[in-house]
């Protein structure tokens, strides 16, 4: 079995009640069965507290309650989880216990990261001098999962290697990068419609597509446009990014290369910070093609990601890992969201690949 995750991983620590933006807000977090047994010999008065506070939602699960400002009903005023803080952190359920973590299992490969919907886990990210992945192998062959085709998952893993050493050590701006891991997913996508997946492995990275300087912040508009008619979890998120594409709109080409030369000039490590977000994204999303062979659609993604992401820090210097964590918890954490997204940018004659970027 070969375990995978971020050399940083292990530095994560909950700022519990000083964190900038809870986890306890939004989402309706639904406690598994073991949770649910064990709150029932929660010590009074806490065990009354949870069960005025677990309610059942539109399809028939049990869930914490969220109050009129959408935070979890057992949060305390200190921002503290009542659970943990009066009983221990032992008797968190599954999901809470494990977040910000998250893992995904491939049968013989286990991959876990540090979702960056947590604003530490976004900060860790945004410092870390690299993206670097540890790795520990226990030297059992576990089989793939039923329904993962290994040959797929082989060639997946060749791709993706090769365009994290290419995003961390690879000569050229983010932008070319980029440009070469686009056409790149077109190949693969390819190879993959044919069933070639052992042709994945030698397909070579192609040049950069060459860009388009006559659209400018033409791409970013739309896209932030794109994003904002997302299901929002926040209302303030699509206000934002309606307010930012309006801004972008509004700049002369002049103004607008301006901006983001002061932009990089003031913030040296923009483009460091940039590429550890780019291969973060790569890490956890590349191999989820095994579930629908959309190689090409996660990589417009993760592209588009890059590409919103820079302009709206072009207005928001210093927030950066505020913008990737909202992005995230609107974005990463909701499927359907995520699913519109990669099935809109999966066609590249409505968005034109140079586009993206």
């Amino acid at each position: 079995m070969i375990e995978r995750r971020p050399d940083y991983y292990t530095q994560f620590r909950c700022l519990g009640g000083v964190c900038p933006d809870t986890c306890c807000r939004d989402w309706s977090v639904a406690p598994d069965e073991a949770a649910l047994a064990d709150y029932a010999a929660a010590p009074s008065p806490l065990r009354g507290r949870i069960a005025q506070n677990l309610v059942t939602d539109e399809d028939g699960d049990v869930c914490f309650r969220l109050d009129g400002r959408g935070l979890c009903a057992l949060l305390t005023p200190d921002s503290l989880c009542a659970i943990q803080r009066d009983w221990g952190e032992a008797h968190l359920c599954a999901h809470c216990a494990a977040y910000p973590r998250f893992t995904e299992e491939y049968g013989c490969l286990t991959e876990t990261a540090l979702a960056v919907s947590c604003p530490e886990a976004a900060r860790l990210l945004l410092e870390a001098p690299s993206f670097t992945l540890a790795e520990t192998d226990d030297g059992r062959d576990d089989p793939p999962f039923d329904g993962v085709e290994p040959n797929l998952l082989a060639g997946l893993e060749c791709s993706r290697a090769r365009i994290l050493a290419l995003l961390d050590e690879g000569a050229g701006t983010i932008w070319e990068k980029l440009r070469t891991v686009l056409p790149h997913a077109l190949d693969l996508e390819g190879c993959i419609g044919m069933g070639e997946y052992d042709r994945m492995v030698s397909v070579p990275l192609p040049p950069p597509l060459e860009p388009d300087p006559s659209r400018r912040q033409g791409p970013a508009v739309r896209l932030l446009n794109l994003l904002a008619g997302l299901d929002p979890l926040r209302p303030e998120w699509p206000e934002l990014l309606k307010e930012r594409a309006k801004q972008l709109s509004a700049l002369s080409q002049a103004d607008y290369l301006r901006l983001r030369a002061d932009y990089e000039r003031a913030n040296p490590r923009w483009e460091r910070q940039l590429t550890n977000l780019v291969c973060y994204l790569v890490f956890r999303h590349w191999h989820k093609t095994v579930n629908d062979d959309a190689v090409y659609g996660r990589a417009a993604f993760i592209c588009a990601a890059c590409t919103a992401l820079y302009h709206l820090s072009l207005f928001q210097p210093g927030e950066e890992a505020v913008l990737w964590t909202r992005f995230s918890r609107e974005v990463e954490h909701d499927e359907n969201n995520l699913d519109e997204l990669i099935w809109a940018l999966s066609d590249p004659d409505a968005w034109p690949p140079a586009g993206l970027l």
